[in-house]
């Protein structure tokens, strides 16, 4: 990934920025650029996960089609957040139970699901990232 991509990562989720440098060295030897056409799907109901998404420009709409053929959006992963999803399926090796769509021309950095998995080991920062702590009321 070419040096002004990395920048616009980083800029785009400051948790990754802040990593130190010993974390943050492995996380941007793996991201990959990628460009999607508006209308494009990004996963489907039942397809293996295979990357974490970074999204940096557009949106991606995450919804679930009921059998009467209805389409339910669950939510939508916008510039600055992944997806809860691709997260939980990351986690637990399970297929999509939903779709990802694009809604408009989306650009994003991936993370291969073996770098995802060896950040997750090795990284503390990059863990809280993932799954930040969540205030107690």
């Amino acid at each position: 990934m070419a040096r002004a991509d990395q920048d616009r990562v980083l800029a785009a989720f400051p948790a990754l920025a802040a990593l130190p440098l010993s974390e943050r060295e492995p996380l941007i030897r793996g991201l990959e650029r990628v460009s999607l056409p508006a209308g494009r799907g990004v996963f489907r109901e039942g397809d293996a996960c295979r990357a974490f998404v970074l999204v940096l420009d557009g949106t991606i709409k995450v919804n679930k089609t009921s059998d009467s053929g209805r389409e339910i959006v669950l939510y939508r992963v916008e510039p600055g957040q992944t997806c809860v999803l691709t997260t939980a399926c990351l986690m637990t090796g399970t297929p999509y139970g939903a779709e990802g769509v694009c809604e408009s021309a989306v650009e994003a950095a991936t993370l291969g699901v073996s770098t995802f998995q060896a950040l997750l080991n090795d990284s503390p920062g990059f863990r809280r990232f993932v799954f930040p702590p969540m205030a107690c009321a």
